[in-house]
């Protein structure tokens, strides 16, 4: 038996391919599917817009996994942060 976080997720990705400008990609219904529910749906998307040519859509997987340690702040950041509030306060009028 398979742990609710041992079963693989994925996203379906909506591309749109446009001549002029950059493609664009989008999470399709901001969902994430089990293999079986994501290859159906993905089936069924192309079979809907199988006449449009300028939509495409891919499965991506759902990495969930947790980070043991949370990320440390070095001083050098701090005053990196530090130096860029102050070079902002210089350029602004008021």
């Amino acid at each position: 038996m398979k742990y609710k976080s041992d079963i693989k997720k994925f996203f379906i990705i909506e591309r749109t391919h446009y001549e002029n400008i950059d493609d664009s990609y989008h999470i399709y219904d901001r969902t994430m599917y089990d293999v079986d529910t994501a290859m159906k749906k993905l089936s069924a998307l192309d079979t809907l817009n199988e006449d449009n040519e300028q939509t495409s859509y891919h499965l991506q997987e759902v990495n969930l996994t947790m980070v043991d340690q949370p990320l440390v702040l070095t001083d050098e950041v701090k005053d990196e942060d530090k130096n860029w509030k102050d070079c902002i306060q210089d350029t602004l009028p008021f």
